[in-house]
């Protein structure tokens, strides 16, 4: 081995989240891969005459992170779209919008995204088309929520997508009829449908989606992000990705988990078996099948155990009967695949965890690592049953700060807040806990994700806190380990590949709630340089 490293990182302060070993000083690389990590001097051995140094100076080096949650084959929505998320009323929504639409005139839709549910509900009823009509109403227009679960459009858009949805279930979309003419509204509540359609709505919706891709690929490695797990995704998508690969922009790893409806058949399973089989290298792997069981909080579409807080009418419903979620769980666990559930609510929790606990009694125990993802709320009765059937707590720590927004508080009531986003109680059950953004939902950046696990609190920290250590470990190795990929990635080992992250301060040495203030000052990928700060010098 000596003489043949590629690249040394040397005099760093690296936190391996290796527990046999969990500090080192120096990383060497041979190629794509570690091939020691230990002092200066151990490392410094494998050094030749082509070895290239990086002087980490004291700095904080960490594994690449692994946002095991996002939502990167949306990116054209984010991208190429009016940014709203600052707008406090229903009139700065507008005033943005039309400055986007005045801005790019050869956008044949307009788009916006990011909008909060109070800016733009009125008497708690949100603009039908005509009113969006004022806005924009010479071309389409969609406008998305911050969570994705409210798309709001004009007349023109609505109009393509009734008719997108002549001949499909009546569910698709969510879309809001007027009680009286049964006329669409223009209110979609569940607009993710509109993307994954065929035809022409769906077309001028993703028509920037390879631009889309290649932009978020150009953003994740500033961020320290290595890895990514696309939580919903589509055979359009994956061709993209390998457009994307090909042409030299795949700058993150990806793990892909193809959207399950009731609208997938048998073919299309056969073909995520196929690419699945075909495609299981580091850099584009697919291997799981997204499920939604419930919505959200924010619109009261999260299944609960009780009813809602500030509606007593309803506790939210599930999107499938729990008997027939169990059918379609125990079918996808009997052909292979990894199941992602969507789940806020803890009644939608439940449903998926016993969907999980019948396919292993019908098909046998397996290493499935079928995931929840969200556990936004979450009975105390179901905690344990995490680790014994071996699911995955796939949380988003910046999820729980709208609570001080009011938001989920209202829905929820105070008192069943103290049981929400119970990161803690799970990782003390024994859970394994992986962390991740949600992108677009949340911002992009680890770090502050890692400060919500480590500072929230909600009158009392029984459930609330993780420690640093298995905060960087949930956005690290537990990534990996979500994604079956734990012995190549996800700590800095020998063996293993050369993914890591040199930050701008030791975050062991921060006060927590600054944490978010550090910075990505180098990222590494397979060995490779992929983002040097101008505030790095080594």
């Amino acid at each position: 081995m000596a003489g043949n490293a590629t690249l040394i990182v040397r005099n760093g302060r690296i936190f391996t989240v290796d527990r046999g070993r969990p500090w080192a000083q120096a990383i060497a690389v041979e190629q794509d891969m570690i091939v020691r990590v230990g002092t200066n001097e151990e490392v410094e051995k494998t050094s030749g005459s082509e070895t290239k140094i990086l002087d980490a100076g004291g700095r904080l080096v960490l594994p690449g992170f692994n946002d095991s949650h996002i939502h990167t084959s949306m990116a054209y929505e984010e991208a190429y779209s009016a940014q709203l998320g600052d707008a406090k009323s229903m009139e700065e929504i507008s005033a943005a919008v039309r400055k986007h639409a005045e801005a790019h005139p050869e956008y044949r839709l307009v788009g916006g995204t990011g909008w909060k549910h109070e800016a733009a509900l009125t008497d708690q009823r949100y603009p039908r088309k005509e009113e969006m009509d004022r806005i924009i109403s010479d071309r389409p227009l969609l406008i998305v929520s911050y969570d994705g679960w409210v798309g709001l459009g004009n007349s023109k858009f609505t109009e393509m997508a009734v008719n997108a949805f002549k001949g499909r279930p009546d569910h698709l979309g969510g879309m809001e009829r007027d009680p009286d003419t049964d006329e669409a509204a223009g209110v979609f509540h569940n607009p993710g449908d509109l993307t994954f359609l065929a035809g022409d709505l769906s077309d001028l919706i993703r028509e920037s989606e390879f631009d889309g891709l290649r932009w978020i690929f150009s953003q994740l490695p500033k961020y320290g992000i290595t890895s990514v797990h696309d939580a919903q995704s589509d055979f359009r998508s994956f061709d993209a990705y390998e457009r994307l690969r090909r042409e030299g922009g795949l700058l993150s790893r990806v793990y892909i988990a193809f959207g399950h409806t009731r609208q997938t058949t048998d073919a299309d399973l056969e073909q995520i078996e196929d690419i699945k089989a075909n495609h299981s290298d580091e850099w584009l792997r697919a291997g799981a099948v997204k499920l939604f069981i419930d919505g959200v909080l924010d619109s009261h579409t999260a299944a609960m155990l009780e009813p809602y807080a500030d509606d007593p009418s309803t506790s939210g419903d599930t999107k499938y009967s729990p008997d027939e979620f169990k059918s379609i769980v125990e079918k996808l666990d009997r052909m292979g695949f990894q199941c992602m559930t969507h789940a806020c609510g803890d009644r939608g929790v439940r449903t998926a965890l016993d969907a999980y606990e019948f396919a292993a009694e019908r098909n046998g125990r397996r290493d499935s690592r079928h995931r929840i993802e969200h556990i936004e709320m979450l009975s105390q009765e179901d905690v344990p049953r995490f680790k014994r059937l071996g699911v995955i707590a796939s949380m988003q720590p910046m999820h729980a700060a709208p609570i001080t927004d009011s938001v989920y508080v209202r829905a929820a009531g105070q008192e069943r807040m103290r049981s929400s986003f119970p990161w803690r109680a799970l990782d003390e059950a024994g859970a394994v806990l992986a962390f991740s953004s949600d992108w677009s939902v949340a911002d992009l950046n680890p770090l502050p994700e890692i400060q919500a696990a480590v500072t929230r609190n909600w009158s009392d920290d029984s459930q609330r806190t993780v420690t640093l250590e298995k905060a960087i470990e949930a956005y690290t190795l537990n990534g990996a380990y979500a994604a079956f990929e734990e012995d190549v990635k996800g700590s800095i080992q020998e063996g293993k590949l050369a993914d890591f992250v040199i930050l701008s301060d030791n975050l062991f040495d921060m006060e927590p709630d600054e944490i978010g203030g550090a910075e990505v000052l180098l990222t590494v990928v397979g060995g490779k340089v992929v983002y040097r700060s101008d505030r790095f010098d080594g």
